[in-house]
């Protein structure tokens, strides 16, 4: 009776040690799913910020180039409105001095005839009466002195134009340097301008910089997102051979454009606009406000409507052939995985979701999972 007792209360105390242990795991496991779950949450908080940051810096680093482009074009007109009137003070230089030197040549030619004025006396109406020996003589000698007069009177004349027009050519010089003058400050105004915009750019790409490692995770995660694209497609692939080939709806082969708009990114490798870095580009970017519709670029089966990362909510359709369409980053999917769809039916609305700087479409083909340049198939 007492080994019965003693193995209760063994049991007891085994039943209340275990009681207590159970909760305490329990709490145990919680804080750490919460611990996982706040640190999930701090990263997308931090990815989505570095994705604000990063586009916030590319704007500003367009905004600063557009501003730039404008200094610089407007340094360029001065500098050629400045040659324009270098070039016009040069002729006016020239032309000053021409009228300088045909000036001299006159009043050398007065020198001369003063001098001999004042060496041989003026012929006066005296000496022309008391020295003429006859009517026709006196009329000669009348018709010399007047030629004498008006070659002298015209010379002064000219003389006298010849300075009003140096006097006009030298104002009109000095007003043009004086427009040179103010376009030379305004010159100098546009240089710094340019050199404040430069410092401003060169401190953008340094804020740039600091977020490099956070724009390098994001476009890892999207070429993740393509290779796991390219593995789901490859992997129905076999289960469609393994099951008779494919059986859904097939397409055209002729694809037509998903939504209307400029190419902002094209398909294939290509630079980081801030770090220089070479990253693929397994698709293609069409510019289009968000809540655009977008629409099956050929009819097929729809293989895949999910929020994918990296990519956000996407559509991907499998058009036979080995042919496969996917829209990416869209605010809202309207087709659902297994629904068959006709071309230019609306299968998506356009937005910014998954990793991305702005709303758009991002449309990729594929050739049996592996993307290919949609613009071969458009």
């Amino acid at each position: 009776m007492k080994r019965y007792h003693t193995w209760t209360a063994a049991l007891l105390a085994a039943v209340i040690v275990t009681g207590a242990a159970v909760p305490s795991v329990a709490d145990d496991l919680e804080d750490q799913l919460a611990d996982i779950q706040s640190q999930i949450s701090a990263a997308q908080a931090d990815q989505a910020n570095a994705k604000e940051v990063i586009q916030a810096v590319m704007d500003r680093l367009d905004a600063i180039q557009t501003e730039l482009d404008a200094a610089n074009a407007e340094l360029s007109r001065i500098r050629g409105e400045q040659a324009r009137l270098n070039e016009q003070i040069r002729q006016n230089e020239l032309a000053l001095q021409r009228a300088l030197d045909a000036l001299h040549a006159r009043q050398a030619v007065l020198a001369r005839r003063v001098r001999a004025i004042y060496m041989h006396g003026q012929l006066n109406y005296v000496d022309v009466i008391i020295g003429s020996k006859s009517f026709s003589d006196f009329a000669n000698r009348l018709e010399l002195l007047k030629r004498i007069i008006r070659a002298d009177f015209s010379l002064i004349l000219e003389i006298q134009e010849q300075q009003r027009q140096i006097e006009a050519k030298r104002a009109e010089l000095e007003q043009e340097k004086a427009q040179l003058d103010a376009l030379e400050a305004d010159a100098v105004k546009a240089q710094e301008a340019i050199e404040a915009k430069k410092v401003e750019q060169q401190r953008a790409l340094e804020e740039a910089q600091a977020h490099r490692a956070a724009a390098e995770q994001l476009e890892s995660e999207l070429q993740q997102a393509s290779a796991d694209v390219q593995a789901k497609i490859e992997a129905r692939l076999r289960e469609q051979q393994a099951g008779g080939g494919y059986t859904g709806v097939v397409g055209t082969g002729q694809l037509s454009w998903p939504c209307s708009g400029p190419i902002t990114s094209p398909f294939g490798y290509r630079i980081h606009p801030i770090f220089g870095i070479e990253i693929s580009h397994a698709g293609m970017d069409i510019g289009v406000p968000e809540g655009t519709p977008v629409h099956a670029a050929d009819s097929g089966t729809v293989i895949e409507a999910d929020w994918i990362s990296g990519y956000g909510y996407t559509i991907i359709i499998d058009h036979g052939n080995g042919i496969q369409t996917l829209y990416a980053h869209n605010s809202s999917l309207i087709a659902g995985a297994g629904q068959s769809v006709s071309k230019g039916e609306v299968v998506a609305y356009s937005g910014q979701t998954g990793n991305v700087t702005g709303p758009h479409c991002h449309f990729e083909v594929r050739i049996n999972g592996s993307p290919v340049d949609p613009m071969g198939y458009l």
